[in-house]
């Protein structure tokens, strides 16, 4: 829910795995202990060269994982705008895909430095290691899906770490939505609280939990609240907006002085060190990708005066 930004340390490390794949220069796959290609960098470069030659005559494999987002929308256009010149064979398609069933997702995830669904906020997406080997809860969303798109298989900005949930939700719908890596869904959409009766304000019956774009005629950020399904699963977590609204009861300033004359230093940093023991997610806007629910719980503190 945070534009996350790729970094050129990222970009590079990415690079070098996909470079790593090939074995001696070489991509092989194999079935039932047959060939079924061995191929080169070189010949991935021609092939790209022979079908996206009228979009880029410059096109390598070594520049195509890396293009930015932009450049994939236009490639997008062009791919289907000239179908019949761009089409793979099925052996071509398995060059894209082997690379991508190859790639060190876990790897590529944890150096991204995310530990929450970027489309949901909801999930975490911790890697863990078994057997001296990184594996990743996550899963990588491509943008553009690589079954209609296998040139985008291993393109670093079409890979989105995300849940299982969110990834099956978007599936290859071609849908107009925000983008983690270019838009900041904090800063489009807002968590707000709507009560249905201040006398049962102390109560999960008492209010809903409503989630708008900040502006009515944003349909990306809109888009992104009705495929991800976000109204009706954040309105699920009102448990936690019900802890806020009585711990903004107890919390008075009064009090978080006091604590903070007490314990400032050890048993925590400084009053924002003390604002997320009390809350339970990260309020700043860079800090929220660390913990799931750090988008709502941020919003509903400021709403509530919790900060």
């Amino acid at each position: 829910m945070i534009k996350v930004n790729i970094s050129k340390s990222t970009e590079s490390f990415f690079a070098q795995l996909i470079k790593d794949i090939f074995k001696n220069n070489k991509l092989e796959k194999k079935k039932d202990k047959k060939i079924v290609f061995s191929i080169t960098r070189e010949t991935i470069d021609t092939l790209l060269k022979k079908k996206l030659k009228k979009f880029d005559e410059n096109i390598t494999l070594k520049r195509l994982i890396l293009v930015d987002f932009e450049y994939l929308e236009k490639l997008v256009e062009f791919l289907e705008e000239n179908r019949a010149i761009t089409k793979l064979t099925k052996i071509e398609k398995e060059y894209f895909l082997t690379l991508y069933s190859r790639l060190k997702k876990a790897e590529f995830i944890k150096k991204i430095g995310v530990s929450s669904c970027l489309y949901c906020n909801r999930n975490y997406i911790f890697n863990f290691s078994k057997n001296n080997k990184q594996n990743a809860t996550a899963q990588l969303d491509h943008f553009f899906d690589k079954s209609t798109y296998p040139y985008l298989a291993v393109c670093l900005y079409n890979l989105i770490p995300s849940c299982s949930t969110c990834n099956q939700r978007k599936s290859s719908k071609r849908v107009n939505i925000l983008h983690p890596y270019y838009d900041s869904f904090d800063k489009k959409a807002t968590f707000r609280l709507d009560i249905n009766n201040s006398t049962f304000y102390y109560s999960v019956d008492g209010f809903d939990i409503k989630i708008e774009a900040n502006r009515a005629d944003d349909k990306k950020t809109e888009q992104s609240i009705e495929i991800f399904n976000l109204q009706p699963l954040y309105n699920n977590h009102k448990d936690i907006i019900l802890e806020l609204i009585q711990k903004q009861a107890i919390y008075c300033e009064s009090y978080l002085d006091e604590l903070l004359t007490q314990y400032e230093g050890t048993l925590f940093k400084n009053r924002e060190d003390l604002q997320r023991l009390i809350s339970g997610g990260y309020l700043s806007d860079e800090e929220i990708g660390k913990r799931p629910l750090s988008k709502l719980i941020k919003d509903i503190s400021d709403e509530l005066g919790l900060k």
